[in-house]
């Protein structure tokens, strides 16, 4: 198919600045659907556009016409970056640009993952369909903090560091490289690292509103169009991607940074997906398409969660899960902010995200570590995974942290899905309240999404702990400005997990009855 390319066309906004863009149409120049991908990350390099999620030239021989226009300050755009802060605007100026395009046919849809789908949400009532990929439509619970109330600390400063990177690339100040990197994490305050402030100072921005307040609300969707939503298990943004899904949900073993998409066949789905939004063709495949983990198999699904789930509890005890309540008792542990539990893979941005081995973390004095009997049938556990916990701190506000692993029946113990709740939004994200220290409460955290077989001989192993560094941001534990705490200022927290019939610390699973192939 031949089609016709126009680089760096200008897309003038309403306060005048001109967006660079890139079309690629049709050469038969009729009017034709069109797809629109904004980006951040420069619409001149053709990887950045999703390379076989979905492939570009599929979508053109398709006979859809791609648009992909850098976001305002970034590449080859006028203007200055603030994230999220004008994608809605100016995409609906691009938008209503397309529409007087004489070969648009009118009907317009957008894909892109990260910060491409984030942009997608933003313009959703605009659109008549998106497909968002590693995406979420609420930038506070992703990726920014965490539906727990902490900052994700590695995703907000590994992006930063490279958009700075980029910057400081393009403006000659190499010298300043090997400084972002030395201070990315160490450095307290949180807030207090003047080398990034320099190059992003919207990182102010983040840790000026630490809660789930108005500023995160302004800036959410005010609809949402159908949507092909496409995540990772070990993606960072997978607990909002299918909680914010309302179309088709695909979602594979992939992390952020994964390269691997082939087996899920994207493209396809992506073209099928605006084949019946854009064009009316009806698409009578499976709405959900998920890769079950431990047998790594690819299954159709009709709906999320999956109608036959049945909730089952696990009750801790003195280091075991019990499908019983067990006798009553407590563990606890010394919690130093200064000497926090690493991340190890996981939900990150990081090259190493993903499962691995949790034995280093589980060996440390300040993980708890609760494991159920060697299983004799396999146990599916697919869906939102919760833990609820009956606790008491030394400190006014701490954490807790709650991992599911997978000991396999050699040690191996592979991390599945995980979360938080910083104890101070207990009750709401938006209203923080103190601990009063020895006072037992019940807390409920969200440990995420995934679907995985607990193979015969396997055992289900549950972490608790109050750090997850630097995946979260470390939690002094003083009760004030969590990015404003120098070394000085924390303070040591002994937590208390309780079990027993009074205070039935459980772990809720979404299991899965089902004959399993294995």
């Amino acid at each position: 198919m031949r089609f016709i390319v126009d680089t760096d066309v200008r897309v003038v906004t309403r306060d005048g600045t001109a967006l660079a863009t890139n079309v690629w149409r049709p050469a038969d120049e009729r009017p034709a659907p069109v797809l629109l991908l904004r980006t951040p990350y420069g619409k001149d390099d053709i990887a950045s556009y999703g390379g076989n999620r979905p492939n570009l030239f599929a979508l053109l021989e398709a006979g859809y016409a791609v648009v992909i226009q850098c976001c305002r300050g970034t590449a080859r755009s006028e203007g200055v970056h603030v994230p999220h802060e004008t994608e809605a605007a100016d995409s609906a100026d691009t938008i209503a640009w397309l529409r007087e395009q004489p070969w648009c046919d009118g009907n317009i849809g957008g894909f892109g993952a990260s910060y491409q789908g984030a942009v997608q949400w933003q313009s959703a009532e605009l659109l008549q369909a998106v497909a968002p990929t590693f995406a979420t439509a609420d930038f506070y619970l992703a990726p920014w903090y965490s539906p727990g109330g902490a900052m994700s600390l590695h995703t907000v400063l590994t992006w930063i560091t490279a958009n700075a990177a980029g910057e400081a690339l393009k403006a000659g100040a190499v010298a300043d490289l090997p400084e972002i990197m030395r201070q990315q994490y160490d450095t307290l305050p949180t807030r207090d690292h003047p080398v990034l402030a320099k190059h992003f100072p919207w990182l102010d921005t983040v840790f000026d509103h630490p809660e789930h307040d108005g500023y995160w609300q302004r800036l959410a969707p005010a609809a949402k169009a159908p949507a092909l939503s496409v995540g990772g298990w070990y993606d960072v943004f997978v607990n909002e991607t299918v909680r914010g899904h309302n179309e088709r949900l695909v979602i594979g073993p992939w992390t952020h940074l994964s390269t691997d998409y082939r087996s899920a066949n994207l493209t396809d789905a992506h073209l099928r997906f605006f084949d019946q939004w854009l064009r009316g063709k009806p698409d009578d495949s499976a709405p959900v398409r998920i890769f079950v983990m431990g047998i790594d198999q690819w299954r159709d699904e009709q709906a999320w969660p999956l109608p036959d789930t049945r909730r089952m509890d696990y009750f801790l005890g003195d280091g075991t899960l019990s499908g019983t309540v067990l006798s009553s008792g407590s563990l606890t542990y010394r919690y130093d902010p200064l000497d926090p539990v690493p991340t190890i893979g996981g939900n990150t941005l990081a090259a190493d995200a993903g499962p691995r081995d949790q034995r280093p973390v589980e060996a440390r004095e300040d993980v708890l570590c609760f494991t159920g009997p060697p299983l004799t049938d396999p146990l599916e556990v697919t869906g939102h995974v919760s833990l609820t916990l009956f606790v008491s701190s030394s400190a006014v506000d701490t954490d807790f942290m709650g991992k599911l692993v997978d000991v396999h029946p050699d040690g191996t113990a592979i991390n599945l899905c995980e979360g938080m709740l910083r104890a101070r939004y207990r009750h709401s994200l938006s209203a923080p309240e103190l601990l009063t220290p020895g006072r037992v409460y019940e807390l409920t955290l969200d440990l995420s999404v995934t679907s995985n077989v607990f193979l015969p001989g396997h055992r289900i192993r549950l972490e608790v702990a109050s750090s997850n560094f630097p995946r979260y941001d470390r939690n002094p534990n003083t009760g004030g400005v969590v990015a404003a705490a120098g070394a000085a200022d924390v303070v040591v927290a002994e937590n208390t997990v309780h079990f027993g019939a009074a205070r039935p610390s459980r772990l809720s699973l979404p299991v899965i009855d089902r004959v399993t192939s294995t």
